[in-house]
């Protein structure tokens, strides 16, 4: 251990002999290499070699060790089994004597791979000697062994100078960086796509001669990042080439070690992206010409939606003047103000001033949709009996429905004496559904007209049920689709323009409210309008002035963050209200998004639910709306919807909102939601 002029410390000592061992007089153990601790639990510094392992020659599977066998025969190669493990050990015996010491120099008998990981060894846990493995590991006693660790020092070299080979020729830019950033390596591949040769790149500093200044900082991350220790970090970088071309090439980086584990360099593997990248630049350009084109079809056919709603508005303003002569004037003759008719003549004025109501109700129909498709429909809420709306609206009917021979009937729910909604639209939703009926049933059937409250939704349902022909499962889909008719032989048995159950769909959501349908064909059908419902009258708006009133404020919790609820649903409004106040929450409510925007600017309140589908302005044109408001950036805005369509998150998010949720609601999740927006916590 000790030369002439090298003094080697236990350290030293340890990495070019792993797996040695030292025996003192007695042949205990008192030293061992780090590795050879590791792998052969059964060693313990100061217990006897016995203990440890059990030491054999090749020709004899026992012997009886001690001093003086040791002495002997210390010119023979020692092949120790380890008691705990499958290790075995070839050892060389140096003999040091003062004080008398057995030291034991050697390396695993590893065979192939597989006993290698079955030991947990890898290459690093063996001395090198000379850019060789282990000459104790390779080089036996006799000649035969030794003209095999030739051999296997040529199959390495031959090896080592294939996988060169096969580093410069593939194809694909290898390249390694040493400690310094210079660069060591530099293969055929790198050549041709830079246009630097190898004489020309290694020795040179990569960053700076070899990568385009935008890329610089980058890369010196990716390098630092490997000669750390990180393996197949990825970046994609501009590289420089002779000829100023543009090369994007994307690199994995990952660290090269020597035989101890240390990272020496990294090795850089590249795959040419140029022609990926301009081809993902010029589809970039294509979708922005796209979008572009899109952009301009859509403001067009915006422009082109608000000229037909125009259009049909003024036409059916323009109509009922001719009509109003036409129905005056019916009426006129039918009273006998211009002199006397004859029966004959009696009937003809009378069928000329029934086609002149029934078009007045096509008019009105055309006219309302168009109100509601451009956002122009005003409604004009009141209190009234149920009963009194529900008898006047099938007075309209009663005509139709006596010829017909229908039963008529009306069923009032006593619990709901009372409505609060448009008046005038209701009974339109009512009368067009009992038109239907009285139109669709054959004669001597029934027609009935029914209510139910629902106290504990807050929902009155006024139910339209017939005995008529009734609707086929395929059909009910487009069942309120304008201007359909499910009849559409061109000899048709039902005349319509299949306006009045899209107008029914569209009045009672601009109501707040649902319409739905149950049918088979041959029994009959029954149609459902479901309307918020409240008990008494004072939350009611009647009127702009009233509905911008409404947005007060109820909570006994005077220090709570205010909550503005905007919805066009009563029954939400008073379901989620209550909620959030029982949960120290105070709340002000807007009923479409025009009334939202306005409060939010008044009011400034903590955190604004959205519902998506409402009157006047949606919730999204409103989420924009207050977004373009620099002072209510910081305002978090939680967009509910009953729609769950795919992009309909989206489409919120896009618009300004901090968060989406679908509706039916999990209160519980709303608080909760809320509250981590607001970043407080439950009231103590």
């Amino acid at each position: 251990m000790t030369g002439p002029q090298t003094k080697l410390d236990r350290e030293q000592f340890a990495e070019l002999f792993p797996f040695h061992f030292v025996v003192d007089r007695e042949m205990r153990i008192i030293d061992a290499g780090d590795v050879l601790l590791r792998i052969c639990p059964g060693i313990t510094i100061g217990s006897p070699l016995a203990n440890a392992f059990s030491l054999f020659l090749l020709a004899s599977p026992t012997l009886h060790i001690d001093r003086e066998y040791l002495i002997k025969h210390k010119s023979t190669l020692f092949v120790f089994k380890s008691s705990s493990s499958d290790l075995m050990l070839r050892l060389q015996l140096v003999i040091l004597g003062d004080p008398e010491r057995y030291i034991f120099l050697g390396s695993p008998w590893v065979r192939n791979p597989t006993e290698l990981k079955a030991l947990h060894l890898v290459l690093k846990d063996f001395a090198l000697h000379d850019s060789t493995v282990d000459l104790l590991q390779l080089v036996q006693t006799t000649s035969t062994s030794l003209h095999d660790a030739k051999q296997l020092a040529l199959r390495l070299e031959l090896n080592r100078n294939e996988l060169k080979e096969l580093v410069d020729t593939a194809n694909a830019p290898i390249l390694t960086i040493d400690l310094l950033g210079k660069v060591r390596d530099w293969n055929q591949t790198t050549e041709r796509l830079t246009g630097f040769s190898k004489a020309d790149a290694v020795g040179k500093q990569f960053v700076e001669d070899f990568v385009n200044e935008e890329s610089q900082q980058g890369v010196r991350k990716l390098l630092d990042g490997s000669l750390e220790g990180v393996k197949n970090a990825r970046l994609e970088v501009m590289l420089n080439t002779r000829d100023d071309r543009k090369l994007l090439v994307i690199f994995s980086a990952s660290p090269r070690h020597d035989a101890l584990g240390k990272v020496t360099a990294a090795i850089l593997v590249g795959h040419d992206i140029t022609e990926l990248d301009e081809y993902r630049t010029t589809l970039e350009n294509r979708v922005a010409d796209r979008t572009s084109e899109l952009s301009l079809a859509n403001a067009e056919l915006s422009r082109v939606m608000r000229s037909k709603d125009d259009f049909l508005s003024a036409m059916s303003h323009e109509l009922r003047t001719p009509l109003n002569a036409i129905l005056g004037l019916s009426e006129s003759l039918c009273e006998g103000v211009y002199g006397g008719l004859t029966d004959r003549q009696s009937k003809s004025i009378n069928t000329i001033a029934e086609s002149g109501h029934h078009l007045l109700s096509l008019i009105n129909d055309l006219l309302d949709i168009a109100k509601i498709g451009a956002g122009k429909m005003e409604l004009e809420q009141s209190t009234d009996s149920v009963e009194d709306v529900c008898q006047s609206s099938m007075r309209f009917v009663a005509e139709l429905a006596s010829k017909k021979k229908l039963r008529m009937s009306l069923v009032i729910d006593p619990n709901g004496p009372v409505v609060h909604a448009d008046q005038r639209r209701l009974k339109q939703i009512l009368v067009n559904l009992l038109s239907n009926a009285v139109k669709f049933t054959f004669e001597g059937g029934s027609v009935t007209l029914e209510t139910k409250c629902h106290l504990e939704r807050n929902v009155m349902e006024f139910s339209v049920v017939d005995s008529g022909i009734g609707i086929a499962p395929q059909d009910l889909e487009r069942l309120f689709s304008p201007f359909t008719q499910l009849d559409s032989k061109l000899s048709r048995q039902y005349a319509g323009t299949g306006l009045g159950l899209s107008l029914v769909l569209r009045l009672a959501e601009l109501q707040g409210g649902t319409v739905s349908v149950k049918s088979e064909v041959g029994v009959g059908s029954r149609f459902t309008v479901a309307l918020p419902w409240k008990s008494s009258t004072s939350d009611i708006a009647t009127n702009d002035h009233a509905q911008d009133q409404h947005a007060t404020e109820f909570s006994a919790h005077e220090s709570g963050p205010l909550i503005l609820i905007a919805d066009d649903n009563e029954s939400n409004l008073l379901t989620v209200g209550d909620y959030l106040r029982a949960h120290d929450f105070r709340v002000i409510e807007a009923r479409n998004g025009l009334e939202a925007v306005k409060t939010v600017r008044t009011r400034k309140p903590s955190l604004v639910l959205m519902d998506v589908q409402m009157p006047i302005m949606d919730g999204i044109d409103a989420i924009e709306n207050l977004r373009g408001d620099m002072s209510l950036a910081a305002m978090p805005i939680l967009a509910l919807t009953s729609r769950a369509m795919v992009g309909d998150g989206e489409r919120c998010i896009q618009a300004g909102a901090n968060d989406y949720l679908s509706k039916p609601v999990n209160l519980k999740q709303l608080v909760q939601t809320i509250r981590n927006h607001l970043n407080v916590g439950p009231p103590k």
